[in-house]
């Protein structure tokens, strides 16, 4: 059986349009390239709008970005998979780079392509393992002030953009609703031996969030990520340190709420999101 390079798959739910645009600069960039959108149940027409070269796997009700993965993994040729948000567009070597990465390094089992703005700023594209100092950054707000580093060597890369070769695969966890997909997958390949790193000169503009709350200005959904962040930490540090933790991001979410209001701004996502962190079912007994 012929075994192409590249998969590159597309998880989309109601982003029909972003996801015609990403597959387009995807099979612009590199013509040879199996791209698979998986339609998660949209409503918009998604699988009518993609082109012929495009395979569409549909799931008849939304299931979440982490089935979504595994269903295109699944259905899937390449000896390297790619998997791309549909609100990202590839630069045109940016395929090519990543790539070549696999091929030049044995040991490279993940790699993310460097995320950037519009503008040509980078993005955050990976980091370290979420640590609580880490998490109390992230709800606080501080952790959103400073300006992304870019680093090759991580460990963990953003799933906006995430490259993997088939043998470092290991299903995405559907215990996460929308975030830390990503942290615990390249945890997983560490583990199996293999390198994490960001290739810094493939290069993806990334219209950070649409995806996943379009009528938000926030680049992140709180109420859908600090959750995520409380269930990844019980998994990986334990229940006690769960429940500490939880309480101490609710104060952390409060003072967040406190000064977002002290100026005169909309604070509702953020009480959505403090909301959740109550109800987070990783601290329950």
């Amino acid at each position: 059986m012929f075994v192409r390079r590249l998969s590159v798959i597309i998880p989309s739910y109601n982003t029909a349009e972003m996801t015609l645009r990403c597959a387009r600069a995807v099979l612009a960039a590199m013509p040879d390239t199996e791209v698979i959108v998986v339609d998660d149940g949209s409503t918009d027409g998604t699988a009518a709008l993609m082109p012929r070269e495009v395979r569409v796997v549909r799931i008849e009700s939304n299931s979440g970005f982490a089935a979504a993965a595994n269903r295109g993994v699944a259905a899937a040729n390449g000896r390297i998979i790619l998997l791309l948000n549909s609100d990202a567009m590839v630069e045109s070597d940016a395929l090519q780079k990543i790539v070549s990465a696999f091929d030049n390094d044995a040991r490279l089992g993940v790699a993310g392509a460097q995320l950037i703005e519009e503008d040509g700023s980078p993005q955050w594209s990976g980091g370290s393992t979420p640590t609580l100092a880490w998490m109390i950054a992230v709800v606080s707000g501080a952790g959103s002030r400073g300006k992304p580093r870019v680093k090759t060597k991580v460990d963990w890369v953003s799933g906006a953009a995430m490259a993997f070769r088939r043998e470092a695969w290991s299903p995405f966890s559907e215990r996460f609703l929308f975030y830390c997909q990503d942290i615990e997958f390249c945890l997983n390949a560490r583990k199996k031996g293999w390198d994490v790193r960001v290739i810094e000169d493939a290069r993806v503009v990334h219209a950070m969030g649409k995806t996943i709350a379009a009528d938000s200005p926030l680049r992140h959904d709180p109420a859908k990520l600090w959750p995520d962040l409380l269930t990844w930490g019980s998994a990986h540090y334990g229940k006690t340190w769960a429940a500490f933790a939880r309480v101490t991001l609710m104060l952390a979410a409060a003072l967040r709420i406190a000064w977002t209001k002290l100026r005169g701004r909309d604070a509702s996502a953020f009480v959505r999101a403090l909301k959740a962190i109550r109800k987070s079912a990783a601290v329950r007994a």
